[in-house]
């Protein structure tokens, strides 16, 4: 939950596999809202600083810590709501492929994610898939969704499932949003 007292800005964060719209409806729920979102941060990070497609663990704790970092910077220009294409928990995932394990500082943060957000939507996988340089293919979309689907379900995370075309995923998170 958002702990600033003094700013009732509700985090909201988006999660799922690899090229499930997640940058997509995060951008596309700010403009509705009239409010401010933030990027994957790990995506661009990547692009710039991977060596055969890997990052070390010291980098994908950065990332986290960096992602956390512009939340924070963003949310005071936000109305009502932050948008965030995902989060700790997904870097962590990235950790534990890439190594087999992830740094404790990034577990920490990933465990933490629970309560940082106000609401957390995954991204179902039911759009075709983007096989762009950056991504790993299809096969491992698949194994992503269902690791980062588990997981929420195993933290007790609860969130909302956004499925369909941009403008029904939109609808869902305006009735979840609104109803709360």
């Amino acid at each position: 939950m958002n702990t600033l007292a003094s700013n009732p800005v509700k985090k909201v964060v988006f999660m799922g596999a690899p090229s499930t719209g997640k940058s997509t409806i995060c951008q596309a729920a700010a403009k509705y809202f009239n409010t401010k979102h933030v990027d994957e941060f790990g995506r661009t990070y990547w692009e710039q600083n991977q060596s055969n497609r890997r990052l070390s663990p010291e980098q994908l704790l950065y990332i986290a810590q960096e992602h956390i970092a512009i939340e924070e910077r963003t949310i005071v220009d936000a109305n009502s709501y932050l948008f965030v294409d995902t989060n700790a928990l997904t870097t962590w995932h990235f950790a534990l492929d890439y190594h087999d394990s992830a740094l404790p500082e990034l577990s920490r943060l990933a465990d933490e994610s629970k309560a940082r957000y106000d609401h957390v939507f995954l991204c179902a996988d039911d759009i075709p898939f983007e096989d762009t340089w950056e991504r790993s293919g299809d096969v491992k979309q698949k194994a992503f969704q269902d690791f980062i689907s588990n997981e929420l379900v195993k933290r007790k995370i609860k969130f909302t499932v956004l499925s369909g075309s941009v403008e029904e995923r939109l609808q869902t998170i305006i009735t979840t949003l609104e109803s709360n």
